[in-house]
């Protein structure tokens, strides 16, 4: 019976010594890294046409070098820099008959 309770207390031991480590494959950061930052999408019309327009904003102090692109226009991935607490656009597509799209876009340090 003592044998069985301590290797009970033990594997309850390791099993709480894993859970409070980092999760692998998540490099120092990355999951906060996502707080950070927000990527939406926006439609403006003119000139008989929609241009697309991936919005970033940044909510952390840290300047972020950020890749954004859409469902429409996936290649080439269009490149920004957001200074703290700030906003940047980048027209990714100049001219499109449709206002529908979907923004996609990832922020590093």
């Amino acid at each position: 019976m003592k044998a069985v309770f301590t290797s009970s207390f033990a594997a309850l031991i390791v099993f709480a010594a894993a859970m409070s480590l980092p999760a692998p494959g998540l490099a120092d950061g990355d999951g906060e890294m996502k707080n950070c930052y927000s990527i939406r999408g926006e439609a403006r019309y003119g000139a008989l046409a929609y241009k697309h327009i991936v919005i970033v904003t940044n909510r952390c102090d840290i300047t972020l070098q950020c890749e954004v692109w859409t469902d429409v226009d996936p290649s080439p991935r269009q490149s920004v820099v957001v200074e703290p607490q700030g906003t940047a656009e980048v027209l990714v597509r100049a001219v499109s008959p449709a206002r529908a799209f979907k923004a996609f876009g990832e922020c590093k340090k």
